[in-house]
């Protein structure tokens, strides 16, 4: 009977609770309870980089976001940023009514002195590009001289496509909207190392990568048509190391130049060429097809497409080694994120 008595009793609470419940927010049978309220929160990830890991409390300082209807036409937009985005709880609030949406959203461009929108009052979604700001000007159509030699902060995109935003009349209700960012910026490191002993100084060398890449679209596709230019060392070092050579007593001198770059999106079949020229006599000592290399190391990595390895990896290094007439010693090969590639030797590669 005790045991009956209980669990009649713990029946009885539940079915009151749930009735609670159900009568707590808006009814059919009673006008006087008040409205049920769905409330729409826009939540933010990061975890589309190789550490497969959420980095959006830690990387990114700003976001603007917009939400357009199915006719394109911009119904909502908000920001935030600074301390709040630091909360793993962060969110905005979408108070937008019942229907279909497109949400984009554009992190990164608060206090970003590289990058801007095209434009600050988009009619629709297809005008919500960015653009890098280049340096150099054009003369008389040659845009030879562009370039950008800035250290970027970060930039990320994401962009979501019809959104339900819908409204539960007969409970209170949490619903989240994740948009998954893909970082768009990139920090290239490029160390030339000459193992003979010889000195060699930052000013002995030009080193650049081409691009044509100054603005992304909507959608953080390419725009086709922008004119070619040049990413400059933001850093540019040089110095001189002593390595034990393996000998007793021995020390070899190992001199070098680190180059620091930054780079918009990289994109699968881009040509972009990575070039180091020596100052003496203007000679190009190494020309390569900078993503074409890159890729040559994703093998080593878990299986993911091309693309997919362009936008997860933020970082990329390599290493050159040179001769003592300053030449790329290609047999010896490159190092690119700590993997070790050697080129093939039946063609000249500068």
């Amino acid at each position: 009977m005790k045991h009956l008595f209980s669990t009649l009793l713990h029946r009885s609470f539940i079915m009151a609770s749930l009735s609670a419940t159900l009568v707590s927010c808006e009814s059919v049978f009673d006008d006087d309870l008040p409205e049920c309220r769905t409330e729409n929160r826009i939540v933010f990830r990061y975890d589309y980089n190789m550490k497969y890991a959420d980095a959006f409390p830690a990387e990114v300082n700003s976001v603007k976001i917009w939400a357009f209807d199915q006719q394109g036409n911009q119904v909502w937009s908000a920001s935030e940023s600074g301390e709040a985005l630091r909360s793993k709880d962060f969110y905005i609030e979408c108070p937008l009514q019942p229907g279909t949406y497109d949400f984009l959203t554009w992190c990164g461009l608060e206090g970003n002195d590289s990058f801007n929108l095209l434009t600050e009052s988009p009619q629709n979604i297809t005008q919500l590009g960015v653009d890098l700001l280049l340096k150099g000007g054009a003369r008389d159509g040659d845009f030879s001289g562009l370039y950008s030699d800035n250290k970027f902060s970060g930039l990320y995109h994401a962009l979501e496509k019809g959104v339900e935003i819908y409204r539960n009349p007969t409970a209170n209700e949490t619903r989240e909207i994740e948009l998954s960012l893909t970082k768009d910026t990139k920090y290239v490191k490029v160390l030339l190392q000459n193992l003979d002993g010889k000195e060699m100084k930052t000013e002995d060398f030009s080193i650049s990568i081409s691009a044509d890449d100054s603005e992304l679209a909507y959608d953080n596709s390419v725009l086709p048509d922008t004119p070619e230019f040049r990413y400059l060392p933001w850093s540019l070092i040089g110095g001189v190391a002593e390595m034990p050579d393996g000998m007793e007593g021995t020390v070899t001198s190992v001199s070098s130049v680190l180059a620091e770059l930054s780079t918009s999106r990289l994109m699968k079949g881009a040509e972009c060429y990575l070039t180091v020229t020596r100052n003496s006599d203007g000679k190009e000592i190494i020309r390569i097809p900078f993503i074409e290399y890159l890729l040559l190391v994703k093998g080593n990595y878990r299986p993911m497409s091309d693309q997919e390895y362009l936008d997860r990896q933020d970082e990329h290094s390599l290493t050159f080694f040179l001769d003592s007439g300053l030449n790329w010693y290609s047999r010896i090969g490159i190092y690119i994120n700590s993997w070790h590639i050697v080129p093939p030797q039946d063609t000249p590669l500068h």
